[in-house]
């Protein structure tokens, strides 16, 4: 055995961040969580980290970020000791093009040899908002180069169907898929920069195939990734000056926040970007990001600041239809979802059952990714209000689709359902419905 070195490094870090050698690893097993990885340490792991033993891959990546969001600063494998070089934790260098940017990324994607950067953790650090230096919104021009609409007009196509089989098929079934289609179709082609109304919009198109790639990483649960897809998405927003397209980013990373329980950075993800929700900006996508909004807020139990966000919100969709023809649209069950959401969150619970059933009533089959979250949450408002039957009916439609969805983040709330009824499964219908799950995984 070779010898080993005390981690003076780690020792310092933690004496920084104020936490015993338990408190170290009860946060690194949470971090790990996030990424979908099951890790038991406690006190004793840590003392032999501290004795100079190394974790495997990617568990310094995990310790690293639980004491960044400890410091409140990056901190990398290597300055924790973990570590002898930098590696693909670190901070991603945002190159002066957003295309050299997202090509190095797709490449490493790719790259079957660095598959853990797939398993890297969420790093609280790119959950910010960059800054935006401002410019011409994107506009549709008036003149446009032939050969560059069409070649807008087929990456436009081709992300709006990627983004139909998201939704009904899961990120698992497709997302290498769009990867691949990516880099051997869009970035293979030479981007002269966004100097013209025409290179602008392709620009920009890209920037919302790169966003859709981030959504399927985070359906996945491979977060660090999503993440990084996301921030090159947003490099190519700014360089398209598309404000509209920002703000659905940023929706998106506050959205992979939520999820993760981080609220406050999700809060202002939402909020950074509401300023910007001006002319360019559609409605439906500003009363989507007030939705979202008002969500995070009241998981923060701000209930004026959510009450606030939604009643924008419903504001801002009228204005889509103002006629109030589309009763059925995607767009009046994501705000019934998220009305349904921010009632459970301030224990208004038989409004939350309500809303969220009326969102599964007007949301449209081919979501059915939307559709099973939105069964999900209210199978649990429904046996948290001691509903069991209901609720037992409202999960067995969940499962119905579940077969169908090649989702990890779907599964994530199926096991957490099923969990939830073995507290009773004493009760004759609880049995049948676990009997039911537990032929979904055998």
């Amino acid at each position: 055995m070779r010898n080993q070195v005390r981690n003076d490094a780690l020792r310092h870090l933690l004496k920084a961040a104020r936490w015993t050698n338990h408190s170290l690893a009860a946060a690194v097993n949470g971090v790990g969580a996030e990424a979908d990885v099951a890790l038991h340490y406690d006190r004793t792991a840590v003392s032999h980290w501290l004795a100079g033993s190394r974790p495997r891959p990617p568990v310094p990546q995990f310790v690293a970020e639980a004491l960044s969001r400890r410091l409140g600063r990056f901190i990398s494998p290597a300055e924790a000791g973990l570590t002898d070089v930098s590696t693909d934790g670190e901070l991603p260098v945002e190159k002066t093009s957003g295309v050299h940017t997202l090509r190095d990324l797709v490449m490493a994607d790719l790259d079957p040899r660095r598959s853990a950067l797939r398993e890297l953790p969420f790093r609280a650090a790119l959950a910010v908002a960059p800054g935006w230096p401002g410019g011409v919104p994107l506009t549709s021009p008036t003149v446009i180069d032939q050969g560059e609409a069409a070649n807008v007009r087929v990456l436009t196509s081709m992300t709006s169907a990627f983004a139909v089989a998201d939704q009904m098929l899961g990120g698992g079934n497709t997302r290498f898929a769009v990867v691949a289609y990516l880099a051997s179709d869009v970035l293979a082609q030479p981007f002269p920069g966004a100097t013209n109304c025409g290179s602008r919009a392709r620009v920009s198109a890209a920037a919302a195939l790169t966003q859709l790639i981030g959504f399927m990483s985070f359906d996945n649960l491979h977060h660090n990734l999503a993440q990084r897809y996301y921030r090159a998405a947003l490099q190519l927003a700014q360089e398209a000056n598309d404000v509209s397209r920002r703000v659905v980013i940023l929706h998106d990373m506050s959205v992979q926040a939520h999820f993760l329980g981080h609220y406050q950075y999700a809060a202002q993800l939402a909020e950074a970007a509401i300023p910007q929700t001006c002319a360019p900006t559609p409605p439906c996508v500003r009363a989507a990001l007030l939705g979202q909004a008002a969500v995070c807020h009241a998981a923060l139990a701000n209930r004026r600041q959510a009450f606030r966000a939604l009643t924008n919100a419903e504001k801002s969709l009228l204005q889509c239809d103002p006629g109030g023809q589309s009763g059925d649209s995607s767009g009046l069950a994501d705000l019934e979802h998220r009305t349904g959401l921010v009632m459970a969150y301030l224990r208004h619970f038989r409004h939350a059952e309500t809303a969220l059933a009326d969102s599964l009533r007007r949301r449209p089959e081919v979501q059915r990714r939307s559709r099973m979250l939105t069964t999900y949450q209210l199978a649990e408002v429904q046996l948290g209000r001691s509903h069991m039957e209901q609720a037992c009916v409202t999960w067995q439609r969940f499962l119905s689709e579940y077969p169908y969805i090649s989702s990890a983040r779907i599964s994530v709330l199926f096991t957490r359902f099923r969990a939830s009824l073995q507290k009773h499964r004493d009760n004759a219908i609880v049995q049948r419905v676990l009997h039911q799950a537990s032929e979904m995984v055998t």
